[in-house]
């Protein structure tokens, strides 16, 4: 719930999803016909539904449930690090880590930085803010100095080939080629996503051969469904962890049955967890209430949408909220499967 997520995804996610991109297009069709002007995704953002205790226990629980093991958990909001005060503050010794959103060229690379020092880790995250606010290659060179510096502090590039269309794919992959010239030694590992497809994941695979830079896992989950690839260890703590990845290079990945799932039908389930209600949340029960905008004409100012879409928004978005319900609902699961597949094996 601490992370600030940008609203730019929902029109690259809803392409992939095939007949429910059609219903999205009429409900920005109508938008744009009642207003004059495009939906503003620019200008908006979402926070996940769960609290830091709830998401940590999401992770941990699948690990103790499904393999019988004790968790490990490493939860990295967007450039914000206040879950893991919060895990901290009531006895649950979360790593201090973040997802550090890092502007290079054209692009923006995003970097999980895990087990900040406790007592530098408030210091790292300004200098962190400082950066993504006014990019400048010195200070990027500096703190992912200081970051190696520091032998229990773990640097993974996230998902590498993803660039949520902020700029063509040649492009992209030039600059990453780029950023993994210039700073490659300083990423201790790669991440695999757990929910992005298998043939995006085989390229990144292709890539650590490639660089010798360690695979990892990772989930970009935001909603309730777990992650869906692990790291196997035999740590008994994360600096332990660390120190596997950092200076031994090894790396266990374990793809969950979850990840079997097609893409599409997962991203169907994606964002009816971000749109459902939840009674159990006061003040942020409805999905109006979790998003929130900058009024236009009024920088610096942000309200909830549920200030302007008291009613739950209009008919056709209702419309549309309603279809993803059905589609999300258990007995639509077989259906799903055979619209959609399940994804093959690839081979790297």
């Amino acid at each position: 719930m601490h992370s600030r997520e940008g609203l730019d995804f929902i029109p690259r996610v809803m392409r992939k999803i095939g007949f429910v991109h059609t219903i999205f297009r009429l409900a920005e069709g109508r938008y744009e016909r009642r207003t004059g002007r495009q939906v503003g995704y620019d200008r908006a953002f979402w926070r996940p539904p769960l609290n830091p205790h709830a998401a940590y226990e999401l992770e941990a629980g699948q690990i103790r449930d499904t393999l019988g093991l004790e968790p490990i958990v490493s939860l990295t909001d967007h450039d914000e690090m206040e879950a893991c005060r919060e895990l901290r503050a009531i006895g649950i010794p979360a790593p201090y880590s973040l997802e550090w959103t890092v502007p290079y060229g054209a692009t923006v690379f995003h970097v999980g930085v895990h087990n900040l020092p406790p007592d530098s880790a408030a210091a790292f995250q300004k200098h962190m803010a400082e950066y993504t606010a006014c990019p400048c290659e010195a200070l990027l060179r500096e703190i992912l100095a200081a970051l190696q510096e520091s032998s229990d502090v773990l640097v993974v590039l996230n998902h590498p080939f993803l660039n949520e269309e902020r700029l063509d794919r040649v492009s992209h992959v030039q600059l990453l080629m780029q950023f993994l010239a210039d700073y490659g030694r300083y990423m201790h590992a790669l991440e695999l996503n757990g929910l992005q497809p298998a043939s995006a994941n085989c390229e990144v695979v292709r890539l650590s051969f490639e660089t010798r830079i360690p695979v990892i896992s990772g989930g970009d989950r935001h909603c309730l469904e777990a992650n869906a690839n692990v790291n196997l260890t035999n740590a008994g703590s994360f600096t332990e962890f660390v120190h596997e990845i950092r200076h031994e290079h090894l790396s266990r990945v374990l793809f969950l049955p979850q990840y079997q799932e097609s893409i599409a039908a997962r991203y169907i389930h994606f964002i009816w967890q971000a749109v459902r209600t939840y009674p159990e949340m006061p003040g942020r029960e409805r999905w109006i209430d979790r998003i929130f905008f900058e009024p236009l004409g009024q920088p610096g100012t942000v309200v909830p949408l549920s200030s302007e879409w008291t009613n739950g928004g209009p008919a056709i978005v209702r419309a549309f909220i309603s279809t993803i319900g059905f589609l999300a609902a258990p007995h639509m699961r077989g259906a799903l499967r055979l619209a959609f597949g399940e994804q093959g094996e690839v081979s790297a």
